[in-house]
């Protein structure tokens, strides 16, 4: 069943990168990256950050460590809950 998890967690992670990384030029959301530069450089590391963990989260899959399987679903969590709290920030602006 964790395996199942597993999968479904490196195509969330992936997905959610490649769409940062995807629009750092182009407007998402309520963003407009092209407006506020701070904002494309959340996308471009928060993006980039989210490939990595979803290849290591892919790599978790066939090892089966837990400690592996633990840290890499906390430094997603981390990562993405820091990209929502600095994007936030740019919430008001226009």
């Amino acid at each position: 069943m964790i395996t199942v998890l597993l999968i479904i967690y490196t195509l969330i992670a992936a997905l959610l990168g490649y769409y940062l990384v995807s629009h750092q030029s182009k407007p998402f959301l309520t963003f407009d990256p092209t407006k506020t530069p701070a904002v494309r450089t959340i996308a471009r590391y928060g993006g980039s950050l989210m490939l990595i963990v979803a290849v290591a989260s892919a790599i978790t899959i066939f090892v089966q460590s837990t400690a592996f399987i633990a840290l890499t679903l906390a430094s997603g969590c981390i990562i993405m809950m820091g990209v929502g709290l600095f994007l936030m920030s740019f919430m008001g602006e226009s």
